[in-house]
């Protein structure tokens, strides 16, 4: 019915281990966009190159934290950061099917054309830390680390005291009220923090009073929980054991979904660990400095061991978007990140896929993070609006595996 030639470039590429270079792609235009294909006409070898990582693998270069940068990306070379090409593939194939008399059935979201997993990484239980008081006071009211006029510095102090004496901490407040706004759509994922063993872990406890009673309540409303591991875990079997045991234990359902800090990602360590100790979906792989499809796609798919060329049994949730990203990294206003994500959830619907966002429980914190609370309200709304499941990882990767039914729209 259709054949497929495998490209003899594609087998003298993946002979060796070298970075692909940008001028290397070919041009296709499909529904009046240009589309890159790596290797000739070869989509499957193409879409072998974005999902298996193998650029992250030819790649030398990592930033201080030993991940993969999207300026190294060929993502960035080919300015398709937003585009999913190995979605284009998919959708260029099944026309081509189409065309021959192949109907297909798609998958759904139960039911839905496509979802959205709200994800939150839990890094902190409290603001009102000792750290805290003494950047306040100290480095930023005293020795101006910020570097802005002195009527600043003591207004913002201003600020903060009110902020302490007021009962509550915000981090917790945020906590609540993502759970609260995330249920009037659906659910998602709450991702905990178990061990701190590093610099840029800050320690709590899962059995914190607070934080047993709001596993609790997510657990009622239908959220999942899952693992958020500590900075160095992703290459130490310990850590993400010790941690993930202790999670498991504050919850009822089990722990089946992983995502590392600072988005930490080392291969073949961190797949190998994480389906070593019984992780079925990993959702690390976004860019930390940007948003967009990282491995070239918005759908669910099983990670590739590149080392053992083999696939392995962890399914990978390609995070799309990273609200410090937007903000921190790239600096862009509220009304820009809005503007960006839509442009991300447009990409997911179209191709039917998943979008997973990342919010951190610092939301409604208008001190140091003004306005990223409107990013997350306006983006949950604006999906729904838009006809997206609103789901945990576990329930959306399990919806999208059931077997398409008869009534399935056939494309």
């Amino acid at each position: 019915v259709l054949f497929l030639k495998l490209s003899d470039q594609a087998l003298a590429y993946f002979d060796c281990v070298r970075p692909y270079a940008p001028g290397q792609a070919s041009w296709h235009t499909w529904w009046q966009e240009s589309w890159p294909v790596l290797f000739g006409d070869d989509l499957v070898a193409s879409a072998f190159f974005w999902l298996s990582g193998w650029q992250e693998h030819a790649a030398a270069p990592r930033d201080r934290h030993a991940r993969f940068r999207h300026e190294d990306s060929l993502q960035a070379g080919l300015k398709v950061t937003t585009r999913p090409a190995v979605d284009a593939y998919r959708e260029r194939l099944a026309g081509m099917l189409a065309e021959r008399g192949v109907t297909l059935c798609r998958r759904s979201w139960a039911g839905r054309e496509w979802a959205m997993c709200p994800t939150f990484d839990v890094d902190y239980l409290r603001k009102w830390r000792k750290g805290m008081l003494f950047r306040e006071s100290a480095e930023y009211l005293v020795l101006n680390y910020r570097k802005v006029p002195v009527p600043e510095r003591v207004m913002r102090f201003i600020r903060f005291l009110r902020d302490w004496l007021r009962p509550g901490d915000i981090y917790r407040k945020s906590f609540e009220r993502l759970h609260a706004e995330c249920a009037r759509f659906g659910t998602g994922t709450f991702l905990l923090k178990a061990g701190a063993h590093g610099p840029h872990d800050v320690a709590y406890r899962i059995d914190d009073p607070f934080l047993r009673r709001a596993i609790a309540a997510l657990e009622r409303d239908g959220f999942e929980i899952g693992l958020h591991g500590s900075y160095y875990s992703h290459a130490h079997p310990e850590y993400l054991a010790q941690e993930r045991a202790a999670v498991e234990s504050a919850t009822s359902a089990g722990v089946v979904s992983v995502r590392q800090h600072f988005l930490r990602y080392e291969v073949p360590a961190t797949p190998r660990l994480q389906q070593r100790l019984g992780f079925r979906i990993d959702s690390t792989l976004g860019f930390s400095e940007t948003h967009g499809f990282r491995r070239g796609t918005c759908l669910p798919f099983k990670v590739f061991d590149i080392h053992a060329n083999a696939s392995t049994e962890l399914w990978e949730m390609p995070l799309a978007v990273m609200e410090s990203a937007l903000f921190n990294r790239r600096g862009l206003s509220v009304e820009e990140g809005i503007r960006v994500t839509e442009q991300v959830l447009a990409a997911c619907r179209r191709f039917r896929g998943v979008a997973v966002l990342l919010w951190h429980n610092i939301l409604w914190d208008e001190l140091d993070h003004p306005g990223w609370s409107e990013h997350f309200v306006r983006t949950l709304r604006h999906a729904a609006h838009q006809g997206a499941n609103v789901m945990s990882l576990r329930s959306a990767l399990e919806s999208w595996m059931a077997p398409p039914s008869a009534s399935s729209s056939p494309s």
